[in-house]
């Protein structure tokens, strides 16, 4: 009981924080370069966990090997995926990108069974479809108002690619956690190469490293480092060590139903029968999804 408690837990962290940051990231997009959000944010997530482990004294040493793990998982996961994401919210609106990030569960499923030789149970199988219908119910008035002449065919690709990014970062740290290297350290510097591989794009990109020194930019910034990449991701890749990166990836179908709630309070967000459909069938694919993985786990 106390193991499927924690990963419940674990599980519900990540998809209470992930799905406010959807509307936070609006905050910053509107008043900064995509790609400078995306390295302050990264970068003051780097300091925060750094912090953390000098007071704690945990072991910073690593070998080559172990580095170029951090680095891959840092340049897939926490820059590569978070750029995209930001562009991709610049062309199409936040709900359209959401459902692009919602493929993250299946590409961990078959991730997961490409490289890990992990089994796909029956139960993720049809609780992933359940899921992904309850997403094209949810935006079913987007999908319906589909323009191709518009940025939105680019914006869903853009999408998409950040959420393959964000799969293949998480096949590495399904590595590192098989290898038992602990989950802040390989956030603390993942988070420090994302940073600077980010840096580096800016200096081609010639954007300015300047941000608004305004309490609506800087409070954005800090509950999307601290919250949002800090605690989140630990909690995320925690659970991803111990259920599977197809099973927690089951966050990204939640989070986006958390988000609405949140539109409807803060950004006057209508709910219609479509929708209402289209939560009920998230839910009930997340219980699906999660009901055996866990009452296994609690039984071990």
């Amino acid at each position: 009981m106390t193991t499927r408690f924690e990963n419940l837990i674990l599980y519900s962290i990540c998809t209470a924080i992930w799905g406010s940051t959807w509307l936070v990231i609006t905050f910053q997009i509107d008043a900064a370069s995509p790609l400078t959000s995306v390295f302050w944010r990264f970068l003051l997530a780097t300091g925060i966990l750094l912090a953390f482990c000098f007071y704690k004294k945990q072991n910073l040493k690593y070998s080559k090997k172990e580095h170029l793990l951090f680095a891959g998982q840092g340049i897939l996961m926490f820059s590569v995926n978070y750029m995209l994401t930001y562009i991709a919210e610049t062309m199409i609106s936040s709900g359209l990108v959401a459902l692009s990030f919602t493929a993250l569960l299946y590409f961990n499923m078959f991730g997961m069974r490409l490289f890990f030789k992990k089994p796909i149970q029956k139960n993720v199988i049809l609780g992933s479809i359940l899921g992904g219908l309850g997403i094209v119910f949810i935006f079913l008035n987007e999908i319906i108002h589909f323009d191709p002449s518009s940025k939105t065919v680019l914006g869903l690709l853009v999408g998409f690619l950040g959420t393959i990014a964000a799969s293949s970062g998480n096949m590495i740290a399904q590595k590192s956690y098989q290898l038992r290297i602990p989950i802040v350290a390989t956030n603390t510097f993942g988070m420090l190469y994302g940073s600077l591989f980010t840096l580096l794009v800016i200096f081609f990109h010639g954007d300015s490293l300047a941000i608004p020194l305004n309490a609506r930019f800087l409070g954005a910034l800090l509950y999307l480092s601290l919250f949002g990449s800090v605690i989140a991701f630990g909690a995320y890749l925690t659970l991803a060590g111990k259920i599977g990166a197809e099973k927690a990836a089951y966050t990204s179908v939640i989070s986006p139903v958390i988000a609405l709630v949140l539109s409807s309070f803060f950004e006057n967000f209508q709910w219609t029968p479509y929708i209402v459909v289209g939560v009920s069938l998230c839910l009930l694919g997340n219980i699906l999804t999660l009901k055996k993985s866990l009452k296994k786990v609690a039984a071990a």
